[in-house]
Order: structure tokens, then C-alpha cells, then sequence
């Protein structure tokens, strides 16, 4: 009895059992087993690489129109002039309150310089060094190269 089995590593679903299994030379009884071995052996794709799965909803939700700010209607007559005044008074505080923080940072800014200005004069001078000593630095990496 020879039975050769023959199949891809990835078993396509497509292509029927008979094809990718060869005996040669056996019983009926013993092919049968043969056959349910196989298929038992064979391992089921798995879901991540299946195109279509029951357990994965296949279609996205049905988007809705979103109501626009355009379409909801104005606000009754009297309300506007009093919604209006309370927010230019809101405006008006904000730019008042980023003035006054304007005026501190100037303060300040002039203060420090104020203060570095008196301290430079107490603050100790870097030596210059002499131009003949920079020369012979320079020459002697000239000499280098």
C-alpha cells in the first residue's frame, strides 16, 4: 500500500479535497481514514487572515448629517442687545487685564536692565589678549598644517 499525501502548507478552500491528496494502490476504507486524518490535521485559517468573518461586523455605521451652527434659529429679539453688551463688557475686561500685564513685563524689563547697568561697572573685565601672542598662535598652527 502507498499513499502519498501532497499538499501546500496554507490549504486553499477553494480546491476540492481530492485534488490535493494522492493514494495510490489503497482501499477505499483505508483512503477514507486517510482523507478524514488529513483534514483533521489541517489547521483552520486564521481570523486576522480571512476576508470575511462572522464575528467582525463588515459594514461602518451609517453616518447621520450633522446639524450645522447656520440652520439653528436666531435668538429672540430682546436677548441679543443684553448677550451683545455682556460680551463686549467680557472683551473689554480681557483687554484691559492683557494691558496691565503688558505694563508689569515693561516695568520689569526696565528695571532689570536698570540693575545690570549698575552692576557692569562692578562686574570683572575679561584680559584681551595681546595681538603679538594671537599672531604667534596662528602662525604656529600654520605651522601645523
Amino acid at each position: 500500500m502507498t499513499a502519498v499525501m501532497s499538499a501546500p502548507p496554507e490549504r486553499n478552500r477553494d480546491a476540492p479535497v481530492d485534488v490535493l491528496t494522492v493514494f495510490s494502490g489503497s482501499s477505499p476504507e483505508d483512503v477514507a481514514h486517510a482523507r478524514q486524518l488529513w483534514s483533521s490535521l489541517c489547521m483552520p485559517t486564521p481570523l486576522e487572515s480571512r476576508l470575511v468573518s462572522a464575528d467582525i461586523p463588515q459594514r461602518l455605521p451609517v453616518s447621520r448629517p450633522e446639524r450645522s451652527v447656520h440652520s439653528r434659529p436666531p435668538p429672540p429679539r430682546g436677548e441679543q442687545p443684553e448677550q451683545r453688551e455682556d460680551e463686549r463688557q467680557r472683551y473689554l475686561s480681557v483687554a484691559a487685564q492683557r494691558k496691565e500685564t503688558l505694563a508689569l513685563l515693561r516695568r520689569q524689563r526696565e528695571q532689570r536692565i536698570q540693575k545690570e547697568l549698575l552692576s557692569s561697572a562692578f562686574k570683572p573685565k575679561a584680559p584681551k589678549e595681546k595681538t603679538s601672542d594671537l599672531n604667534a598662535e596662528r602662525e604656529m598652527v600654520r605651522l601645523l598644517d
